[in-house]
């Protein structure tokens, strides 16, 4: 699903206490804000569509995590179940509500690590941090 004119494109990057969240009006990038699930919903519009990254494909553990100890890669495990959960959480709080929903997958290239090229692609100068990017890259792979 692409989104098309003067829709509204909301990327969503989930997390398990507050979402990245980027709101695109008619192609332009017009917030960048830090949201939990709820106030997402609270701020729902008609003919909206949700572009989330979907965390829930994230069924191993990278390299970088493994760890000598059992209780560290299980804390890690833990976390990233948290996210997977708040995640579920989002979409069938969207569902329930009619919104439209896309599901990315994670990619290399993402602008959460990667300010100059967010910046460069979107045109965007104000703040932002890695989890406001990454909503910015998701809800720009449906425009």
């Amino acid at each position: 699903m692409v989104a098309r004119g003067n829709s509204v494109v909301v990327g969503i990057d989930p997390d398990a206490n507050k979402h990245g969240v980027a709101i695109y009006r008619g192609g332009l990038l017009e917030e960048l804000y830090m949201a939990t699930a709820i106030e997402v919903v609270e701020r729902l519009e008609p003919g909206m569509l949700f572009s989330i990254e979907d965390v829930m494909v994230n069924t191993f553990v990278y390299k970088r995590n493994r760890h000598a100890s059992s209780a560290a890669q299980s804390k890690i495990a833990m976390q990233v179940g948290r996210v997977q959960q708040a995640q579920e959480e989002l979409v069938r709080l969207l569902n329930h509500y009619g919104a439209k929903v896309v599901l990315q997958p994670p990619q290399r290239g993402n602008w959460a690590k990667n300010k100059r090229l967010f910046e460069q692609a979107t045109g965007w100068t104000g703040r932002s941090n890695d989890d406001t990017r990454s909503a910015a890259f998701f809800g720009w792979l449906a425009l």
